[in-house]
């Protein structure tokens, strides 16, 4: 089996939580022998990346194109209507094109939180199934994605999860998905969650 190279799409704004916790499980998930590799991935290129809760961040690489297995799209800042977060993301649409390429490729595609607003109004989730944030409820459901209050919604190709520490539920289900219910379980012990 070849690696599975998931970018986590983070941006100013983000939710630290929801990048960083699906991070921490596929790390630890390829250290117990799970062929994962996790980036945290820009755009553009950018020294540092601002949370929305002040954490500075170095990101791993630039999004390229044809470079990944999955996008992990993180939320941030929707329910405040913040330029800096997926409010801002969504109204420039500079990732809206890209997230479509990918999905229309066969990339796999993940949101937590609030970032199934961006895989939304790129086209991704069209009429499927979907979790997002409980303050995104009503405007997810207003895109005629089919709107579902749950930690993870498995449509195959797409995942996503609710808010935000549904994100490390979304990356254990993916690493069970992908290397097997035991590595899930030995990562979920580590992170002592259930």
């Amino acid at each position: 089996m070849s690696c599975v190279h998931i970018g986590i799409v983070i941006y100013d704004g983000f939710d630290e939580l929801d990048a960083i916790g699906p991070l921490e499980v596929f790390r630890n998930a390829q250290r117990f022998g799970a062929k994962i590799k996790a980036s945290l991935i820009t755009r553009q290129p950018q020294d540092q990346v601002m949370g929305s809760h002040g954490l500075i961040v170095v990101a791993d690489s630039v999004y390229a194109l044809g470079s990944y297995d999955a996008l992990l799209v993180s939320g941030g800042g929707w329910g405040d209507r913040a330029e800096a977060g997926v409010w801002g993301e969504v109204a420039r649409g500079d990732w809206l094109p890209i997230l479509a390429g990918e999905a229309a490729a066969g990339t796999q595609m993940y949101s937590v939180c609030t970032g199934a607003m961006l895989l939304a109004h790129a086209g991704v989730i069209g009429i499927r199934r979907a979790a997002t944030h409980h303050t995104a409820w009503t405007d997810l459901a207003a895109t005629g994605a089919a709107l579902v209050k749950e930690r993870v919604v498995d449509e195959g190709a797409l995942v996503t999860a609710g808010g935000v520490t549904s994100g490390i539920d979304l990356a254990l289900h993916i690493v069970a998905r992908e290397a097997g219910p035991a590595i899930a379980e030995r990562v979920a012990a580590v992170l002592e969650y259930q």
